[in-house]
């Protein structure tokens, strides 16, 4: 049995009822596909989205921004920076906004991905970002967590002859000045997540306590016809020993409501970007949902 089946069977023996949850309209893009949103955050004023928005035929993307009105409706932030990166991240460490995505490129005549790499951006802001970082070639998934005692915990996901189709690895840098190319190279991988034939990546991060990292990331495979298939999970990483706890399933597919798909074989994909906690709300799980459309549903807390 590969690991993707035994995490689904824990996560079916649980038989959860089926959560509220909410398709997020998106205003101000025309008719293209709006997807792999993040969770909310605050800038200034308002309630923020960063979202990947693209045509749908098209993998040529651009990161937007969007005023979200907390449930179901995102327009365009007309003045904010666009980004020619797909799958939009950020987080926070020691007060500044870091944001990051992934620049690919494409074939010009058939539009084929032949690379890609992760950028990483500082500011006070979204309006005040500047690149500081460019990641290796073929990484996707690097993710700086800012830890209390003042230093950065660094996910990263290499590929290929060091990671298969896609390993977790994870390294400690004193400050975001040490992102460097370097010390990517040098996180240890945490093995034993998947199998061989699949693959997992981290897609957000929150620091709880006692040296505990709450990781929020993305476990998938292929099956027989090529079709991929992405799944939600969670585990939790101690910063202090390098231990984590076992991986989970949180979510799938049908979890969400039914809606439109970018390709047949995108169906069955889930890209979690990140969760909103509240103390009178289950916590949200933002999501794009095949490659198309993005949502929203709730879940049980992925870290307790």
């Amino acid at each position: 049995m590969n690991t993707i089946d035994a995490l689904l069977r824990q996560f079916h023996d649980l038989k959860l009822p089926l959560p509220a949850g909410e398709k997020i309209q998106f205003s101000g893009v025309g008719n293209n596909d709006v997807y792999n949103p993040t969770a909310p955050f605050r800038c200034g004023d308002l309630m923020v989205i960063a979202a990947r928005v693209e045509p749908r035929h098209s993998e040529l993307s651009q990161i937007r921004f969007f005023e979200f009105d907390g449930f179901r409706q995102c327009t365009l932030l007309p003045d904010a920076p666009v980004f020619a990166l797909q799958d939009p991240f950020f987080t926070r460490i020691n007060g500044e906004f870091i944001f990051g995505g992934v620049c690919v490129e494409a074939d010009e005549d058939t539009g084929e991905i032949l690379r890609w790499k992760t950028l990483l951006y500082r500011g006070a802001d979204i309006y005040s970002l500047r690149l500081f970082f460019i990641g290796p070639e073929g990484m996707k998934d690097i993710r700086p967590v800012g830890l209390p005692d003042g230093k950065v915990l660094l996910f990263t996901r290499p590929q290929g002859e060091t990671g298969g189709r896609g390993t977790i690895g994870y390294t400690l840098l004193d400050s975001p000045d040490d992102l460097t190319l370097h010390n990517v190279a040098q996180a240890r991988l945490l093995h034993g997540q998947v199998s061989a034939e699949e693959w997992c990546g981290v897609n957000a991060a929150y620091v709880l306590e006692e040296h505990r990292v709450g990781v929020l990331g993305h476990v998938a495979r292929f099956d027989a016809q090529g079709h991929r298939h992405y799944y939600a999970c969670s585990f939790i990483f101690n910063s202090q020993t390098h231990h984590c706890s076992a991986l989970k399933i949180i979510a799938e597919r049908s979890q969400f409501k039914p809606g439109a798909t970018k390709r047949a074989d995108l169906e069955d994909v889930i890209f979690p970007g990140g969760l909103c906690f509240t103390a009178s709300s289950a916590p949200r799980l933002y999501c794009g949902t095949s490659d198309c459309e993005a949502q929203w549903t709730e879940i049980d807390d992925p870290f307790r």
